[in-house]
């Protein structure tokens, strides 16, 4: 069985769907029978083909990205061309230039469409300009087959979905848990002393793209009178905004962005941590998938009740706490009672351990599996 994962990018670059596309790629290699591989845009720049880690991705040239999306005029004929070579095509969305194919021509040579909705497209200027493409989203998702939905809670609050809830299946996001290990107390010391922390240090971590809806304004400002230390790590366009904010606020010894870290740093950080927050503040926000990294190193987590999957990810009062979108008073009364509370920190921390084996990457990667093997059957 061949496999066509479809998204905008792929790695190197960093990004939440685009580690979940090479991660299902990746794991899909575990089943012997299937064929998978990618189908991107490159970020700027002419086409070209590679391997990575064993996956053949495609990159097709572009000019640069306009609304968050790569301005690849030949994405559409180059899908519409690969298409009937494979079983399935796996797109991942949002993601506009995929739309633009001949779906029922596709479909028509035997080929199924399975489309995996990781959120709506909810800002206003992407929402107007999809809009006025004369139904071209309403063809794709009448062309699926299936609609992978990454939770309940995005499903219930899509208005995208809305129409086509008899195509979904709910399957959650991932997590490769072999990749958890929790440092020894020599290697933890060490991390401690690197980052300037005293023994008696409190450590609140972020960790993401610093994007507009991850709400980290209001993280910052929720750590002003805590006696905590918060790290930021990750980078984006929102970084310039953020350090200026720390700047007027005084929080230079409190508050660190620390910038893109490797996979061995971010293990650090999690295992010199007391918490971590997800304050995200908008419902492009739709899973979350760093609380599974998070949990899986036994970090009681602080997020926000979004109308996504976000809350349902660690649970209010089971593996940490919820607290409303955009609102530094709860953020900071969450954050304190976690804190100060040791034997509360440590109900969650054990419950997240518990919890985040749900999310395990063979029982998801097998119900993926599942949605193919029966959408070939149906052929």
């Amino acid at each position: 069985m061949r496999i066509l994962q479809v998204n905008k990018l792929y790695a190197p670059w960093i990004g939440g769907i685009e580690t979940v596309v090479q991660d299902l790629a990746e794991g899909l290699k575990e089943f012997p029978d299937l064929d998978c591989e990618a189908l991107v845009c490159r970020e700027r720049g002419r086409g070209v083909r590679s391997s990575v880690n064993g996956v053949q991705v495609t990159r097709v040239a572009s000019l640069g990205r306009f609304l968050s999306t790569p301005v690849a005029p030949r994405f559409a004929s180059q899908l519409q061309q690969m298409a009937p070579g494979f079983d399935i095509i796996h797109v991942h969305v949002p993601f506009p230039l995929a739309m633009f194919c001949d779906w029922r021509a596709i479909r028509n040579r035997g080929v199924r469409l399975v489309i995996h909705h990781h959120s709506d497209i909810v800002r206003p200027v992407q929402r107007m300009f999809l809009e006025r493409m004369g139904g071209v989203e309403r063809r794709f998702m009448e062309s699926a087959d299936r609609i992978i939905v990454t939770s309940e809670g995005l499903l219930r609050n899509s208005r995208t979905l809305e129409p086509y809830r008899d195509k979904c299946q709910v399957i959650p996001l991932s997590i490769d848990l072999t990749r958890s290990r929790p440092l020894l107390p020599s290697e933890v010391a060490a991390a401690r002393s690197r980052h300037g922390l005293d023994s008696c240090d409190r450590v609140v971590l972020f960790a993401g793209r610093l994007v507009y809806y991850k709400g980290l304004q209001y993280l910052i400002e929720a750590v002003r009178d805590l006696d905590a230390r918060l790290f930021i790590a990750g980078d984006g366009p929102l970084r310039p905004a953020l350090e200026k904010q720390i700047r007027e606020l005084n929080l230079a010894g409190k508050v660190h962005i620390l910038g893109r870290v490797t996979d061995t740093e971010l293990s650090e950080l999690y295992s010199l941590a007391d918490l971590f927050v997800l304050p995200s503040s908008e419902p492009s926000e739709a899973f979350g998938i760093v609380q599974l990294e998070a949990m899986a190193n036994g970090l009681p987590v602080v997020n926000t009740n979004l109308p996504s999957g976000v809350p349902s990810v660690s649970l209010h009062g089971v593996t940490g706490l919820t607290v409303p979108p955009a609102d530094s008073a709860a953020l900071r009364e969450a954050i304190s009672s976690i804190l100060s509370d040791g034997d509360l920190r440590k109900k969650f921390a054990s419950n997240c351990r518990q919890r985040v084996r749900l999310f395990s990457r063979p029982a998801v990667l097998t119900q993926i599996r599942s949605v193919y093997d029966d959408l070939v059957a149906k052929r």
